[in-house]
């Protein structure tokens, strides 16, 4: 079956969801005394055996231009996941959800920049609305949004991922999915190994195994290993700004979860800041027809 941008975006929409239960898995593993930093070293060690299992052909065949390739993803991937574990430590969860939000106003600008695709009409039009949703869906709208160290931990991290989706869509495209998603792997649980054993080590005593394994494998084999390797694959066949956007849903799948495992109740806002999300994303993979027979053009998300 060939690869379409439809198929494309819908697998993405699985990856928000696999990142979105992640949020679930993440407050079960923390209620287990699970450091952040061993969270990241055991999902990226658990990617990176289950992606070499399936793959090790070809990623034994890797040459210095696709480890350079896997590499650049692998950092700026981590980068995102470091400083938004931080920067959560010193501010508010709707605060930091906002925030990091931003990646989609960031992943067109920097495409632009770098790679000169074009920033569309109807690209600023869905950013809006999306941004409007996250506002309402974080409760940022209501509260305001206050500056603080955990908030510029916040933003740095909304520049790692909108670098890391960006390079995927064009900077990475020639590179295999088994090579890029196994330097993601590695970059993560070698970065997660180090932070924890530099500022988490005492810790580790106070782990709740039982209580912890289930969901560490479920955050390294689903979130990590399965959600990951098909965002890679996805994005060679989509644009940096859909991608972002449909990405972005992960914030609203977690808050689904988190209701159905009884963390949080059901509010309005996260209905009406869902609606406005999703309509963003609908927004963006309208094809705007030409209205006169002479005009040629036509947008493409």
């Amino acid at each position: 079956m060939k690869m379409t941008k439809l198929i494309a975006n819908a697998l993405l929409l699985v990856v928000a969801v696999l990142w979105g239960s992640g949020f679930v898995a993440t407050k079960f593993a923390l209620d287990a005394n699970v450091p952040a930093g061993f969270i990241n070293f055991f999902r990226g060690l658990t990617f990176a055996f289950f992606i070499f299992l399936f793959f090790y052909k070809k990623i034994c065949k890797m040459n210095l231009k696709e480890f350079k390739a896997g590499l650049v993803v692998g950092l700026l991937n981590f980068g995102g996941y470091i400083t938004q574990t931080v920067g959560i430590k010193y501010t508010t969860p709707s605060n930091s959800a906002f925030i990091t939000a931003a990646y989609v106003v960031i992943v067109p600008i920097i495409a632009w920049g770098i790679y000169r695709k074009k920033i569309e009409i109807k690209s600023w039009i869905s950013i809006a609305f999306c941004l409007l949703g996250m506002a309402i869906l974080t409760g940022v709208i209501n509260k305001g949004l206050t500056i603080n160290v955990g908030d510029i931990y916040s933003l740095v991290c909304a520049l790692f991922c909108a670098g890391c989706i960006v390079y995927l869509s064009y900077g990475a495209k020639a590179v295999d999915v088994s090579i890029v998603s196994f330097m993601m792997a590695v970059v993560q649980a070698i970065g997660g190994l180090i932070f924890c054993l530099v500022s988490e080590r005492a810790q580790f005593v106070y782990i709740d195994w039982s209580a912890a394994i289930v969901p560490l494998l479920y955050m390294g084999i689903m979130c990590s290993f399965a959600a990951q390797t098909i965002q890679v694959l996805a994005q060679k066949h989509t644009s940096a700004t859909s991608a972002a956007l449909i990405l972005m849903l992960e914030a609203l799948f977690g808050s689904v979860f988190s209701i159905a495992f009884g963390f949080e109740v059901f509010t309005v806002k996260l209905l009406l800041g869902g609606i406005l999300v999703m309509f963003s994303l609908v927004i963006m993979e309208i094809k705007l027809q030409p209205i006169s027979t002479k005009a040629h053009s036509n947008f493409k998300g």
